[in-house]
């Protein structure tokens, strides 16, 4: 049985940023500490070569003193930088201490739908080297590491190892007032980011169409708002049902959370967003708000297993015929409202954490 963690982290973990790929390393940190183990947690980001030096000699000595009985890593998007921390994995595997990894970032597999034809040789190079050092880290890993997750099961096909497995995000318990969905028009929620990839565009277009002979449901749309700004769209034009808010964090969200019937995510589908797993999937299930999304297969895969919403095609007219459907039946949304407690409680990250312990325990 596991009782001393050992915890890697590539982030400031005293000043943890509020992106997607940052909170995850607090929350599932949070969550270890929830199931009353010991943890020791090393942290440091992951281009501060000094820093890094330093956690793999604070590593080492805890390898040594403390003796740990199993491992787990939360590794940068990117390589990491500094190879000591690659050395460590090497010797933790030498120590036959059972390790297991989150490994989030699959971008450098796929050059053509990230990176643009027309950056310089510099940025081409650059680009070249850092797809050079993950080809050399996943050996690494796959070699070494016990168990690897991926967000998604089908990001999982796209690697080959001995023994992965899927993590996606968790669900938080979050405090809102409960409302019944009886009130027209049908008010809807997004947070998130603003841009195309995002289905900014999608969204409005959308919205735009089913308000287009009368208001049948409003838009609150949270993102940041330099994002906002560089898309140029004058949201006086849409004042009478979209309204733009730049706001961050549960205590700030809470309150326009608790505004809507239902939240959306309505993206594009893209060959990288269908093994994506979007944490805001998670925030939306946290605060037991039923989701409308477009069909992203992992996206898909998640509301439809948890019962948690609506799927549609990623078109102006799909998304606009379910949500002029849902402003008409608010039993509909009801409904699926009944489901969220139980799909969030299957979803906490403490269910996450749970998990790795178990898989970690199996490979002492």
């Amino acid at each position: 049985m596991i009782k001393k963690l050992l915890y890697i982290t590539f982030i400031d973990m005293d000043n943890i940023p509020t992106s997607g790929s940052s909170v995850r390393p607090q929350k599932i940190l949070e969550a270890f500490k929830e199931l009353n183990i010991q943890v020791k947690t090393l942290s440091g980001i992951n281009n501060d070569i000094s820093i890094r030096k330093k956690t793999v000699k604070e590593a080492k000595k805890i390898l040594n003193e403390w003796k740990p009985d199993a491992c787990y890593i939360e590794p940068p998007s990117g390589p990491m930088f500094y190879w000591g921390d690659v050395k460590l994995i090497k010797t933790m595997h030498k120590l036959k201490l059972p390790i297991s990894i989150f490994y989030r970032d699959a971008y450098w597999k796929y050059p053509d739908f990230y990176l643009s034809k027309n950056i310089s040789l510099i940025d081409r190079f650059k680009q070249l080297v850092i797809k050079n050092m993950q080809i050399v880290q996943w050996n690494v890993f796959k070699n070494n590491i016990d168990i690897i997750y991926f967000p998604s099961l089908t990001m999982a096909k796209e690697f080959d190892c001995s023994r992965k497995d899927a993590l996606p995000p968790g669900a938080f318990y979050a405090s809102v007032d409960e409302k019944n969905y009886n009130v027209t028009p049908l008010q809807a929620i997004f947070v998130g980011g603003a841009s195309k990839n995002y289905g900014t565009y999608l969204t409005i277009e959308a919205f735009e169409k089913v308000n287009c002979d009368g208001i049948k449901a409003k838009l609150l749309y949270i993102c940041p708002k330099e994002q906002w700004e560089s898309f140029g769209i004058d949201e006086k034009k849409y004042a009478k049902w979209l309204d733009v808010v730049h706001t961050s964090g549960d205590n700030n969200l809470i309150k326009y959370y608790e505004k809507a019937d239902i939240a959306i995510l309505t993206a594009p589908r893209t060959f990288y967003r269908d093994f994506a797993v979007p944490i805001k999937l998670f925030e939306y299930m946290s605060y037991l708000k039923p989701m409308l999304v477009t069909n992203c297969i992992e996206t898909e895969r998640v509301v439809i297993d948890n019962k948690v919403g609506w799927v549609v095609e990623d078109s102006v007219d799909s998304i606009a015929d379910k949500i002029i459907s849902l402003s008409d039946s608010f039993d509909e949304i009801n409904e699926v409202k009944s489901n969220m407690k139980n799909a969030r409680e299957c979803n906490l990250w403490k269910v996450r954490a749970q998990k790795v312990l178990e898989d970690l325990e199996n490979n002492i």
